[in-house]
């Protein structure tokens, strides 16, 4: 059971982070954005990302979470690092994830994953504990695993971009820019996370048109993306801490959760990410040792 849920939370967390970047390679030099709004620079990155053929993420998110029933409680801290190589076409991709659960939930958990793909069809390979699993996943599966496709989502979804400022991402100044995805665009941007399909896992079984209607009554959802000087997204950071928490309040509420004596609330969901290596992932198989995993 402790590997099956893993698995899960290993491939939610991969699409977490594969959904959010884009790559940038860091260099300084004019690109001619002097005289462009703060939403003409964003939509330039976003075409941009139409040529994109590989990258590398570094990805950090932290998951906290509470659970009562009765005189029972638990509480959930976790702490995912990833580092992920990712070739576009076809999309294959490799990396490391790290998932700290804390020791009263099994402690550190060091996962390697590839992606295959090969016409319409890709398989994902997890390696847990010395023991590789393998999981096949269709066509419109595999779009969520693309980088560049669901960025431009997230990018589309933003609206009222302000510049705040230059910081350093990867070693280099990049341009902070910061806006909101506006309430009539979070569901299909709250979907692509993987967000929606984590919260049905907690129990919680509300359909496609209540979420919507939660979502329309909760505002916009702050989200921060940074553009180099060449113009791309080197970084992206969005926070649904609050987000998260009014949904699953909310779908506790609608199965009479209370009456059961359960209270189930999410302190924090975040995620930062950092891509680099624009254009410069060197190619790779697969390993022997993941051509016999078991499948999942």
């Amino acid at each position: 059971m402790k590997k099956r849920a893993l698995a899960a939370l290993s491939a939610l967390t991969l699409t977490l982070s594969l959904t959010a970047c884009g790559g940038g390679q860091q260099s300084t030099g004019d690109s001619g954005t002097d005289a462009m709004t703060p939403t003409e620079r964003v939509a330039a990155a976003e075409e941009k990302m139409s040529a994109l053929t590989s990258l590398s993420i570094d990805m950090t998110q932290d998951i906290g979470m509470s659970f009562a029933m009765a005189d029972q409680s638990q509480e959930l801290n976790m702490t995912t690092k990833m580092q992920m190589d990712v070739i576009q076409e076809p999309l294959k991709a490799k990396g490391t994830m790290q998932i700290d659960m804390g020791e009263e939930l099994g402690g550190v958990q060091d996962v390697e994953l590839y992606i295959m793909s090969e016409d319409d069809t890709a398989n994902v390979y997890m390696q847990m504990g010395g023991q590789w699993i393998k999981q096949s996943v269709t066509e419109a599966e595999l779009g969520q695993y693309d980088a560049a496709d669901s960025l431009e989502l997230y990018l589309d979804s933003a609206a009222d971009f302000a510049e705040a400022g230059t910081e350093q991402v990867g070693g280099a100044d990049a341009t902070k820019f910061t806006g909101v995805i506006k309430g009539d665009k979070l569901y299909d941007v709250i979907e692509e996370s993987g967000v929606l399909s984590s919260l049905g896992q907690t129990g919680t079984d509300v359909s496609e048109d209540a979420i919507k209607s939660m979502l329309s009554e909760l505002g916009d959802l702050p989200m921060s993306v940074w553009i180099n000087a060449d113009g791309y997204p080197v970084q992206y950071e969005m926070d649904m801490s609050q987000m998260i928490d009014s949904i699953l309040q909310k779908a506790l509420e609608m199965e009479g959760a209370a009456d059961q004596g359960m209270t189930m609330t999410v302190s924090k969901a975040a995620m930062s990410l950092t891509c680099s290596n624009f254009n410069a992932v060197d190619d790779f198989e697969l390993p022997a040792e993941a051509q016999n995993a078991t499948a999942a």
